[in-house]
């Protein structure tokens, strides 16, 4: 499918000097990097002081409101919020809360307007998605981006931009896996590499094992260590269950890390303290580690070979013990890597360097691209691997019985 005239200027030659901007974007947040020839590239911050903007919407003030904003009701009033709307741009849902009344597409409206509130004009974009949205859904958000002045110059999914973007020098693999995960869904995407091509070979994706879930899970096993060691559940204060969800997301990344998480849980009649370490939150996630596993088993049994390598987005790594988990269940020889944050939106910036070079077609990419022969450095960008390491690995412990 050949992408329509999003931009009135589309067929106008760009200016040497424009700057460029590659915009990741999934069903949990977007980040956006820009570069400009001979500058460095830089994130953006988009809700300051995160560099994230979340996909999480706030419809409790008579003005909605996005964001961290948003982020800060889900558990609290949860029934005053919007949540996981990018798989439903382009249907007939709607969000009916209070006098709000809201589709995929207003919601999306809000999110990308307080972005661009930060963001200098871009006159080459481009974006990754998740595989899971289809050409017609992107093509709705490609119009829905132009109308507020944010012209997309081309979309791919976040697999292949990825592999593309990979420094050739790191001798890309022939057939890797990589996982990443968003509120939508956990995905998994095959990865064929032959001469100068990479191609999406499948893919799955599994909404009941999305990071929320992953978290909520968490939240629960938390809440009940708790019950265990005072006899008061903080999920019976909407207060205390919000502060204890917001703790989550850092202890999931010290736990990635090997490092103990110090937990607290306050209310204004008691207090609690809580130490965890990564092997509690395997505890609490064991049933989603083994459907995650089983799902991803079945995508791998597809290949025509076991996968060389298997890549691992940040929100994926930080999955307790998902990594762990793969390790036992892949050949010795299989390598783990993990992407750092910026990963995605700096393969989406190399990918607006190569549209507006036209050595990609104006489409959306979903199922192969052709690689590119030179480095994937420029305007001072670092590889896509975590320490800018060949073949960064990810900390995996064994759990011997």
């Amino acid at each position: 499918m050949r992408w329509v005239n999003w931009s009135r200027k589309s067929n106008e030659p760009f200016a040497a000097a424009t700057g460029s901007m590659g915009l990741d974007l999934n069903a949990t947040r977007i980040r956006v990097m820009t570069g400009e020839p001979g500058r460095t590239v830089r994130t953006l911050v988009l809700d300051d002081p995160a560099e994230e903007l979340q996909l999480a919407v706030n419809l409790a003030n008579r003005a909605p409101e996005v964001g961290l904003v948003g982020r800060a009701i889900e558990r609290r009033t949860p029934h005053l919020g919007c949540f996981d709307f990018l798989d439903a741009i382009g249907e007939a849902r709607r969000w009916d809360i209070g006098r709000h009344k809201l589709n995929a597409q207003d919601l999306m409206t809000l999110a990308l307007n307080k972005m661009r509130a930060v963001c200098p004009t871009p006159l080459n974009l481009a974006l990754t998605v998740p595989t899971y949205l289809n050409a017609t859904k992107v093509t709705a958000l490609a119009k829905l981006m132009e109308r507020i002045k944010l012209p997309v110059r081309g979309s791919i999914v976040l697999p292949l931009a990825l592999m593309a973007a990979a420094d050739p020098a790191e001798r890309r693999p022939r057939l890797t896996l990589l996982i990443d995960v968003d509120d939508r869904a956990l995905t998994g995407s095959l990865l064929h590499v032959e001469a100068n091509h990479a191609r999406l070979l499948s893919m799955m994706a599994e909404q009941r094992l999305n990071l929320r879930a992953w978290k909520e899970r968490l939240l629960n096993g938390l809440a009940d260590r708790c019950v265990r060691i005072c006899r008061r559940d903080p999920r019976d204060s909407a207060d205390a269950e919000q502060a204890l969800y917001e703790q989550i997301d850092n202890a999931m990344e010290r736990a990635r890390q090997g490092h103990r998480m110090d937990l607290t849980i306050r209310t204004t009649q008691w207090y609690q303290n809580l130490i965890q370490t990564s092997e509690d939150f395997e505890a609490y996630c064991a049933a989603q580690i083994k459907a995650a596993v089983a799902s991803l088993g079945e995508l791998v049994q597809s290949a025509p070979e076991p996968p060389q390598a298997v890549w691992l987005t940040s929100p994926a790594a930080r999955l307790p013990g998902l990594a762990v988990a793969l390790h036992a269940h892949l050949p010795d020889r299989t390598a783990l890597a993990a992407m750092p944050p910026d990963a995605g939106a700096r393969a989406a910036l190399l990918m607006a360097s190569r549209w507006i070079r036209d050595e990609l077609p104006r489409t959306h990419l979903d199922s192969v691209i052709q690689l590119p022969e030179s480095p994937a450095r420029e305007n001072g960008q670092a590889p896509l691997r975590e320490n800018n390491s060949a073949k960064p690995s990810i900390r995996v412990t064994r759990h011997d019985n």
